[in-house]
């Protein structure tokens, strides 16, 4: 097989669950990582034979993602914010929402030493990359998974980046998180979508990411976020600012519970797509102002 015939391959085998943008990325992407070339190889060596051993790899790859594995567990890494990240379903793949969120944080605070906390870490990419733009930010990490944090861990180590995590459960306290030291700064992509919407959702998703950090109650959508809250109250620092992920359809709910929790300069963004999908808030208290 060529590389040529190769993607006739992945076209053939790929076309009813991909578009054609996405197959010629996935087949770039495969043979990249797979052969090791570059964008020069592309032009110059389609005709190129692929050897045996390596055929083999290519198509298993082209039959898990027949079966809806995403191409980042297969391939076991991907790219955020310009960091190679481990990924393995011990933790949900990061998503360029999730980058618009760190670049929000880095066009708000500069170079100062700051102290940031970020809670749910998963691959750890979203510590990772703050402490990357930001090298004198002391950069702490907690999640309620052994093994995501044994993969932050290993992505750290990869990067040579020098971040702390640590294992902590928001719902029973235990664990040994530094909760007693304050933080500039908090920030969480927590768990949001109801339950009710898992059938709904694309298999690659329900199927193979963790449900732990994917899904909450329907009856009690907003229970991660009021836990988070909790916590900032507690450790963040005076004046100290809280980002979140969010849920699209409960934006305004969230920011009811913001207001009669008594936080203030509660602002939401909009991502690419124009869906209210972040928001911060500043843990200065209306009661305290007045």
């Amino acid at each position: 097989m060529t590389v040529h015939e190769f993607q006739s391959f992945v076209n053939a085998s790929l076309s009813k669950n991909y578009e054609v943008n996405e197959l010629r990325s996935i087949f770039k992407e495969l043979v990249s990582v797979r052969l090791g070339w570059d964008s020069v190889d592309f032009i110059l060596a389609k005709d190129t034979l692929i050897h045996e051993a390596t055929r083999q790899q290519l198509i298993n790859d082209v039959q898990r993602l027949e079966a809806g594995e995403p191409l980042q567990y297969i391939l076991g890494k991907t790219v955020f914010c310009g960091l190679e990240i481990t990924c393995t379903p011990s933790a949900l793949i990061p998503r360029p929402e999730t980058e618009e969120l760190v670049g929000w944080i880095l066009s708000n605070h500069g170079l100062d030493t700051l102290s940031v906390l970020d809670v749910g870490t998963g691959t750890g990419c979203i510590a990772l990359a703050l402490k990357n733009a930001r090298p004198t930010w002391k950069v702490s990490a907690l999640d309620c998974s052994e093994e995501a944090l044994g993969l932050a861990r290993v992505n750290a180590k990869n990067l040579g980046l020098n971040c702390y995590f640590f294992y902590y459960d928001l719902f029973d306290a235990r664990g040994n998180a530094p909760l007693n030291s304050m933080c500039h700064i908090f920030v969480s992509n927590p768990p949001y979508i109801p339950v009710s919407e898992k059938s709904h959702m694309d298999s690659s998703v329900k199927d193979f990411e963790p449900e732990i950090a994917l899904f909450v109650p329907d009856e009690d959508p907003l229970i991660f976020y009021r836990k988070i809250l909790e916590e900032f109250r507690k450790y963040g620092n005076e004046n100290g600012w809280l980002y979140m992920e969010i849920h699209e359809n409960y934006a305004a709910e969230l920011c009811g519970l913001l207001q009669y929790e008594g936080f203030t300069n509660i602002e939401l963004r909009k991502d690419l797509q124009g869906k209210e999908r972040m928001i911060r808030v500043q843990n200065v208290s209306l009661w305290s102002e007045t």
